[in-house]
């Protein structure tokens, strides 16, 4: 696969990634300053269900020196990250079992972000996702997660309603400016014939995937907190599309 433009594939992939979250960059490197706001540069950084790696490219170039390790389940987006991010380590882990984290080695980690992944989750994995948190990253460190989180069909089922559709619209109109959407560029990877054995591969693993319900800012939020992170809050919001910080 020596031939393929891997930085190209990241490349579109994070266009594709802004038609669903068009002020992207710019909520990356808020993420990265606010990292560096309450760790200072950090020493070990975790991009978590890192896809192609677009957080931790994004992190190289920001602290340099810092140890980045990259995180996910997907074996084509982890090739990807692999060959389009040097410098950054990437492991294969499912997030949803109670081991998942033996691929960080055993020292303490300063911050972990992640972004428009965590949804895919179940709340009680979440929860246990949280507890895992809370045991890795060191005192005073930081966990960022800006995803899309449900403001709750039980809780507030108009304001919910509102927010999906007002979410739905950000997206048609990306689209119908010419922003390639996630099928068209899953499609176009697997028109590429050197990525068959990976895709086949990605397939069969989630192939099982589905959740019982969409998580909630609610889950999000008392899952860090019960996990036993001192300070959890919403740092911003664009519909039901959250940036939320929890310092452990």
């Amino acid at each position: 696969m020596s031939q393929i433009a891997w930085s190209d594939w990241l490349n579109r992939w994070d266009d594709q990634q802004a038609g669903y979250l068009p002020d992207r960059d710019e909520q990356f490197e808020l993420m990265l300053t606010i990292v560096e706001k309450l760790t200072g540069v950090p020493n070990r950084f975790v991009d978590l269900a890192c896809g192609p790696g677009s957080i931790s490219a994004r992190t190289l170039r920001r602290f340099p020196g810092t140890e980045v390790i990259g995180v996910d389940l997907d074996p084509f987006l982890l090739e990807i990250a692999r060959n389009a991010v040097p410098g950054a380590w990437f492991a294969e882990a499912d997030l949803r079992t109670a081991d998942w984290d033996a691929v960080l080695g055993d020292a303490p980690v300063d911050a972990v972000c992640s972004a428009t992944a965590l949804h895919w989750l179940d709340p009680a994995d979440l929860e246990n996702l949280a507890r895992t948190l809370a045991r890795r990253i060191r005192p005073g460190g930081v966990f960022l997660n800006a995803d899309t989180m449900r403001l709750g069909p039980a809780e507030v089922p108009r304001l919910d309603a509102l927010a999906v559709d007002l979410r739905n619209q950000i997206w048609s109109d990306s689209h119908a400016n010419g922003v390639e959407d996630w099928e068209t560029w899953w499609s176009a990877a697997a028109a590429e014939p050197a990525f068959t054995d990976l895709l086949a591969v990605r397939a069969e693993r989630f192939a099982d995937r589905a959740t019982t319900r969409d998580i909630t800012l609610t889950d999000t939020l008392e899952s860090f907190r019960k996990a036993g992170f001192q300070e959890v809050a919403v740092l911003g919001q664009v519909a039901d599309k959250h940036l939320i910080a929890a310092i452990r």
